[in-house]
């Protein structure tokens, strides 16, 4: 799961229906497309909480909001802001994907929308703008990660909360030795954060951590699969876009026995315990200190 795996599809997550998705994780007689897999198991560890408006536990958006998506890529994670009415700004150095998404947001609840292209250096947003800023699989492309986070800090207001993921360094150690060489160079991944270096770039910025958390065991798995069956290919474009079908026999088989292990009674605990030993991705819940 390249880039931001864990959010497979802009449409998927703008049209997220838990039980309609479930329905589709019915194994014995069809197979699952293993990015609706991935996100049944984003619901699962609790992403996209469309009753409650989080977009993950503890992280709750709400119309009076301005969410602030810097790299967003397809754009998963704003739809959901957008769908829950937040005026939504989001950038990303992809041209293409900021008019794709910014299409999709101007149809959706969104009580206004900002796409930007740019690399994040600097925003072109004034100090202290935001209320939720979203870093999603993201940090670990750029070769100043510590100024990157600088800013998100500089146009949050006082007292806003940051959702910050990177991939987990174990999954990321699993996946060198198999995975094409340009996963772990410019402009993929040229950083692997192991806790303390993910915990301490946060704190060193001025954020208070609110709650950490792992999750995706699915996509590891997925991931190193994926990159023995594809050794012969070229990836001339974002890994992310050759997660596509048809896929591998591999890859399917995969997917579908992921699913049922979801649907199996009982396997919850199971599940947690893959997620914490091996996990795909680590997640920080932080928030700007308010001003005295």
């Amino acid at each position: 799961m390249p880039g931001k795996p864990k959010q497979p599809s802009s449409r998927l997550a703008s049209n997220l229906n838990p039980q309609k998705l479930s329905s589709l994780a019915t194994t014995a007689e069809r197979n699952v497309d293993p990015r609706i897999c991935g996100l049944l198991d984003a619901v699962r560890r609790g992403w996209y909480q469309l009753e409650t408006g989080e977009l993950f536990i503890g992280f709750k958006v709400t119309s009076d909001d301005i969410v602030l998506d810097v790299g967003c890529g397809e754009g998963n994670a704003i739809l959901f802001c957008a769908k829950q009415g937040a005026h939504v700004v989001f950038s990303d150095v992809d041209a293409t994907k900021i008019k794709a998404l910014t299409q999709k947001a101007n149809e959706s609840q969104a009580r206004k929308v900002e796409g930007f292209v740019c690399d994040t250096m600097p925003l072109p947003l004034p100090d202290e703008y935001a209320t939720k800023i979203l870093s999603t699989e993201m940090l670990e492309h750029t070769s100043k990660p510590e100024m990157v986070l600088a800013e998100l800090v500089r146009v949050g207001r006082p007292g806003a909360q940051y959702l910050i993921t990177v991939p987990d360094s174990r999954s990321e150690m699993l996946q060198k030795p198999v995975a094409n060489p340009v996963y772990f160079s410019e402009p993929n991944h040229i950083h692997i954060f192991d806790k303390e270096k993910f915990v301490r770039l946060v704190e060193n910025s001025g954020l208070k951590v609110e709650r950490y958390d792992t999750w995706g065991f699915y996509w590891t798995v997925f991931m190193s699969l994926f990159w023995i069956v594809h050794q012969q290919d070229n990836f001339d474009s974002p890994i992310l876009d050759s997660i596509k079908p048809p896929y591998h026999p591999v890859l399917q088989s995969w997917s579908n026995t992921w699913a049922g292990l979801m649907e199996l009674n009982g396997s919850e605990k199971l599940l947690e315990s893959f997620d914490k030993y091996l996990p795909k991705t680590q997640v920080i819940i932080a928030r700007k200190k308010l001003i005295r």
